[in-house]
């Protein structure tokens, strides 16, 4: 379905000003009572629609857009629930995502007990720290949300943005993944310190439910079944072969049988010439994959054109990136600080760019390389990533 279909739509024009409205905060109350007919008659692809209109009208920031879409999302909830798609006849990629809201939502349910039981007990006795610390490791449990969301942002979104014209919603849905992971360290942080801050805590659990029950919301009622509609067999299956490699979350893994779609090395002849020697494709990919670093090739066009597989990959990769714009591989909260990076090795202002960052105990060094040809244009960018801790500590 496509942007154009909605144009002189005067029910789309509709939904549109009560968009607006809200995200302008006027009365909504008011709002609601204008435009309750179309409100009450709204379907999930008008709902894709909608938040594509709100990014790409590029006058809301996200962070104004996610509070807006908090209320819109309400409102049209009970309708949405309706139109609801039966998930039983879902490809089995789509079902696999599914099948994950299902079980976070019994996590988060056991969670909830944990709280009651934290909330009865007296601070300060052993009955409460117990109680607390059974909460933090229930907490620390919902990292095992990565692989949902890792599958979403590495494998979906890339076939969501091929076919489905209004898709820059997924913009909002990662921004919203990031809300997640940043809220599970902050609580971890909290049910971890003495004394124990309960009001802090009860406002950061408070928002970190209300996050992941509105993450699973829009991906049961909006995202998951415009995606089983839209996305074609094939592309389904490729999705499905990518799984295994990134994980499930809270679920066993399944059974998956998929028509393999890539050419067998063996069938690809000839040798590489690399000026100071040949190699045959297949010892120019084991070596590029024996090096222990995370290798991206960016072209000159920003199109994610190549990565490599090492052992012990330190950032996921999907096959469905290739092709897709540097800036949609990245959350939108750092879309800015990609820009700029290649902005400035474009220009010549820099060759190299040098970052780090640690994380999960790991000192991650991360460079970016501008690749220029004998004439000194610019023909692209290399990202490589190392894990650097023994390296620094050599003496």
């Amino acid at each position: 379905m496509s942007e154009w279909l909605y144009k002189n739509d005067p029910h789309m024009e509709n939904l549109r000003a009560y968009c607006k409205g809200v995200l302008d905060e006027e009365d909504g109350g008011a709002l609601f009572r204008e435009y309750e007919e179309d409100i009450r008659s709204v379907k999930y692809p008008e709902v894709m629609a909608l938040v594509n209109w709100m990014v790409q009208c590029e006058q809301y920031d996200t962070d104004q857009i996610k509070d807006a879409l908090n209320r819109i999302i309400n409102i049209f909830s009970s309708n949405l629930m309706e139109l609801h798609d039966d998930s039983a006849n879902y490809p089995q990629f789509i079902k696999i995502l599914s099948d994950e809201n299902q079980a976070i939502t019994a996590r988060m349910n056991n969670i909830k007990e944990e709280l009651k039981l934290l909330s009865k007990a007296e601070e300060g006795t052993y009955p409460h720290d117990m109680h607390r610390m059974s909460v933090k490791n229930s907490v620390e449990e919902l990292t095992a949300l990565e692989a949902h969301y890792v599958k979403k942002e590495n494998i979906l979104f890339p076939y969501v943005e091929k076919y489905i014209p209004e898709y820059r919603c997924i913009q909002i849905m990662w921004s919203m993944h990031d809300d997640v992971r940043r809220g599970i360290k902050k609580i971890s942080a909290l049910l971890g310190q003495d004394p124990f801050d309960g009001v802090q805590f009860n406002r950061a659990i408070g928002r970190l439910f209300f996050d992941i029950y509105g993450l699973m919301f829009r991906e049961d009622y909006i995202l998951l079944p415009m995606s089983a509609k839209m996305i074609p067999a094939e592309a389904m299956e490729d999705m499905l072969g990518q799984c295994p490699e990134v994980g499930y979350t809270f679920i066993d893994a399944p059974e998956i049988n998929v028509r393999s779609s890539s050419k067998p090395l063996a069938e690809v002849n000839g040798m590489v010439n690399l000026e100071t020697g040949e190699l045959s494709v297949q010892q120019l990919i084991m070596m590029l994959n024996t090096l222990p670093v995370d290798i991206t090739y960016v072209d000159e066009n920003d199109c994610v054109r190549y990565f490599s597989s090492p052992k012990d990959r330190i950032f996921p990769r999907s096959k469905a990136i290739i092709g897709r714009t540097v800036q949609n591989c990245h959350p939108p909260d750092s879309v800015h600080i990609v820009n700029e990076v290649v902005a400035r090795l474009k220009s010549g202002k820099k060759d190299v760019e040098n970052f780090w960052i640690q994380m999960g105990g790991k000192f991650i060094l991360i460079q970016y390389f501008a690749i220029r040809d004998a004439k000194g244009e610019y023909r692209g960018t290399i990202e490589v990533s190392q894990e650097v801790s023994e390296i620094r500590e050599l003496k």
